[in-house]
């Protein structure tokens, strides 16, 4: 027995969007820089050849962000490591969802992305992270583009051979009179897809960090100045180097709010993504601004030594 038509339809229908999106994709747009001009106009001398080359991450929720140019709306956690055969070496962290590093050394490098902020503060892992190794010239910039919902390849597979299926099974059917005319999908979009979903998966080496002078912050989540909708959100800075074991003190970090004065909370540290976490014990108030500080000289460094200064972050919560 023949499963009515109309189901078979739907099936496929259903199916068809697999082709669409999902999964962490990343796709490498290289370009070249601009060479140094002259050091004096009328000079003779040819410019100077650049010896290192740049790199820059754009993430996006879905591949038709990308073409909008509309970056993901919260803190996605990038690192870019330099590849010397299984060793991987930390040389740059970001939570923006755009940042760059403007000279690094020509080579191979992987970047890693795998996890995300929400609006309450609290870290999710990403859902099948990837990374994407690539290599960079000199003189030469990479942009990775990074889609973060990108189906994982065998259901973009069977998404693909829904979507053929139903403009073969469609077509019959229109010609038979059973459907009325409707747009089918263009072959060369289901290419596209098939083309864009091929990725490498990280090898899973050792990963090294390297080590520098004190601690300080890179970034920071409630950004300087932004709205928050939640009452109650853990504050993540990203500092710039790993903390020792006993790195982090108690009081490092100070909450004030407009309304509510001082506010109380946790301090903790998660050394696998570098951040410096404040979870407050109560709800903000509606209206407040809320400063929260974080103190250098209160975190410590691999080798023991303190940071210097401090930095804050003030944002409002919303009524």
């Amino acid at each position: 027995m023949k499963p009515p038509r109309p189901l078979v339809l739907a099936v496929l229908v259903s199916l068809s969007p697999l082709a669409l999106d999902g999964c962490v994709s990343v796709g490498v747009k290289r370009s070249n820089l601009e060479e140094a001009p002259p050091a004096e106009a009328g000079a003779t001398e040819a410019p100077e050849k650049k010896t290192t080359g740049a790199v820059e991450v754009l993430i996006f929720e879905r591949q038709g962000d990308v073409e909008s140019f509309r970056l993901v709306p919260y803190p996605v956690l990038s690192e870019i490591y330099r590849a010397d055969g299984s060793n991987l070496t930390l040389v740059g962290r970001s939570m923006s969802p755009m940042w760059a590093i403007p000279e690094i050394a020509a080579g191979s490098y992987r970047i890693l992305v795998t996890k995300r902020i929400d609006e309450n503060g609290d870290i999710e892992p990403l859902k099948d992270p990837r990374g994407k190794g690539f290599d960079l010239k000199a003189g030469q910039k990479a942009t990775l583009r990074v889609v973060l919902k990108k189906v994982p390849t065998g259901l973009i597979i069977l998404g693909v051979v829904a979507a053929v299926a139903l403009i073969y099974f469609g077509t019959k059917e229109l010609a038979s009179g059973h459907l009325p005319p409707f747009p089918l999908v263009p072959p060369d979009v289901v290419v596209g897809v098939v083309m864009w979903a091929v990725d490498q998966a990280p090898t899973g080496p050792g990963l090294s960090a390297a080590t520098g002078p004190g601690p300080s912050a890179a970034d920071v989540f409630p950004a300087n100045g932004s709205i928050v909708a939640a009452r109650r959100v853990t504050v993540n800075f990203l500092v710039d180097v790993p903390l020792a074991p006993d790195g982090l003190d108690a009081d490092a970090v100070l909450a004030l709010g407009t309304l509510s004065g001082s506010i109380p909370g946790a301090v903790s540290y998660r050394a696998e993504d570098q951040l410096v976490r404040f979870t407050p014990e109560r709800d903000f108030t509606p209206g407040e601004s809320v400063t929260v500080t974080l103190d250098f000289q209160k975190l410590k460094g691999p080798g023991g030594r303190s940071g210097e200064g401090k930095v804050s972050t003030t944002f409002r919560v919303a009524k």
